[in-house]
């Protein structure tokens, strides 16, 4: 059975992996020179620098990542955050630096010391909210693809209701509520929501549905880690993971066009770079997989209804950047401005972490909000004069971050959503997924075409690393649930899949 996954993003690269470990054979074909895609990982001038400032986490005893290396026996390069260590700080107007550490107690107490008791009763409900919701969380088909998750919905989800009963009238009107509803009438711990769920959530307090909010809110608990040698590091492992099963995972191979016969996808039309520029293929196969948003998917169909980003989607003006490792003051490795001016997210490389650059200085990536309309319908000179620009004002907020900041950097690069759609193909240059302003924006994998699946952060549960991984997970399950050789539910409780693969199926037949 061969299987063709499009884009070597997290989420697809997910699904590759676990497809190829049950016998399948998988190709992966991915457009650029590297994984990852806006998790990716870049080299520049002798510097390892993150294509998206991105905040890793998944690594706790039920997450993600700590199931995959247990399924794939992968084990990926990161540090784990110990409790009480502080992941981010946040810089408010006002001049406050407000400290998420790992742990909730430890949150709750700095919260509290920034923002008085009258903050308790919102941390209460987001913990309440949020532990409920990674209880069910884990593999949820939503909304489902087909009948067979729709029952499998139905089978986890009576359960869980009738578990949280006394909680149940407040959680769905938490669908239609909006997070800021839960929060106390105080600006500065607005203003904090406001910025940590525009990161999470791609949209403010009063836009997240609470739901979705309280999740969001809870990442720094969720077994958050530091990757070595970059965020790509989590690409390049499950690459690896792809190969080490028998997979195939081919770089400059860019898919332009979906075969269709009958109402099937049987080919994909490929456009080759390297050596072999100009050259085209067309690569057969039974299954297809697209780490693709709906609109550069639709473009792939020949005489096919276009469909743009959404109009409230987001892109990022990204400023990488090696400065003397002195200069940085001491602190967390994430860091987030939301005084005046634009609000970035900074992320640092671990100190001392050698293959992202040379000895002495530290690699940075710092990210902005930016609408995909303001990069649009430029010519040459007008796109690098608003470029140039914006190089300088996000340099400024750093400066804030990091004084002495644009006077010692070594190195400093900007990256537009023109560059995000260049180096990664994504329409527009659109990242983060859907602004998440109610439960059925996201959709599910399932397309028009009955043996293509989609992947990636525009599929439930959304964007964030450990989230795409969650939906390759489920992407891979139902691929190998319709092939009989697997249960359709992901395996939430981290142990190894004891289940068969073809060869397996192959032998006792």
């Amino acid at each position: 059975m061969k299987v063709v996954v499009i884009g070597a993003g997290v989420g697809g690269l997910t699904t590759a992996a676990l497809l190829a470990q049950a016998g399948l054979e998988v190709t992966v074909l991915e457009h650029h020179t590297y994984p990852g895609g806006s998790a990716g990982t870049f080299w520049h001038r002798g510097f390892r620098f993150d294509a998206g400032a991105t905040l890793l986490a998944g690594f706790d005893e039920a997450g993600v990542f700590t199931r995959l290396e247990r399924r794939l026996g992968v084990r990926f390069p990161v540090r784990r955050l110990a409790q009480g260590q502080t992941l981010m700080e946040v810089w408010l107007p006002d001049g406050r630096v407000v400290p998420r550490p790992v742990g909730r107690a430890h949150e709750l107490e700095a919260q509290e010391q920034a923002f008085g008791r009258g903050v308790r009763g919102f941390w209460a409900w987001q913990a309440r909210r949020a532990e409920a919701l990674w209880g069910l969380a884990q593999g949820l088909p939503f909304p489902p693809a087909n009948a067979q998750e729709l029952r499998r919905l139905l089978h986890k989800g009576l359960p869980w209701a009738l578990g949280h009963l006394a909680d149940l009238p407040g959680i769905l009107a938490d669908l239609l509520r909006r997070t800021a509803a839960h929060a106390p009438a105080n600006p500065a711990f607005r203003r904090f929501l406001d910025a940590q769920l525009l990161i999470a959530a791609q949209t403010d307090a009063g836009g997240t549905y609470a739901l979705f909010g309280a999740a969001a809110l809870d990442l720094p608990h969720r077994g958050p880690a530091m990757p070595l040698g970059g965020m790509g590091a989590v690409a390049e492992t499950l690459a690896e993971a792809v190969r080490r099963y028998g997979g195939r995972v081919l770089y400059r191979h860019r898919v332009e066009r979906l075969w269709l016969r009958r109402g099937r996808v049987v080919g994909v039309e490929v456009a080759l770079g390297g050596r072999r520029r100009g050259e085209r293929e067309v690569l057969e196969a039974d299954l297809f997989i697209a780490n693709l948003t709906p609109g550069d998917l639709a473009a792939l169909v020949p005489e096919g209804p276009q469909q743009p980003p959404p109009a409230d989607a987001w892109g990022a003006f990204m400023l990488h950047a090696a400065v003397p490792e002195g200069l940085v003051p001491p602190g967390a490795p994430y860091r987030q401005w939301a005084g005046a001016g634009e609000w970035t997210f900074v992320s640092l490389a671990e100190p001392g972490d050698s293959l992202r650059g040379p000895a002495g200085l530290r690699v940075l990536s710092a990210s902005v909000h930016t609408r995909l309309a303001e990069w649009q319908g430029l010519g040459k000179e007008a796109y690098q004069a608003q470029k140039q620009a914006w190089q300088e004002r996000v340099a400024r907020q750093v400066e804030r971050l990091i004084p002495g900041f644009r006077a010692s950097a070594a190195l400093l690069l900007g990256a537009t959503p023109r560059t995000y759609w260049f180096y990664t193909r994504r329409q527009s240059g659109w990242v983060g997924g859907y602004p998440q302003v109610h439960p059925f924006r996201t959709p599910s994998p399932r397309t028009p075409f009955p043996n293509l699946w989609r992947v990636g952060e525009t599929i439930f549960p959304g964007q964030s690393v450990p989230a795409v991984a969650m939906g390759g997970e489920r992407v891979a399950a139902l691929v190998l649930a319709r092939l009989g050789l697997e249960p359709a539910a992901p395996f939430a409780d981290g142990a190894a899949h004891p289940g068969c693969s073809l060869q397996d199926r192959a032998s006792s037949e």
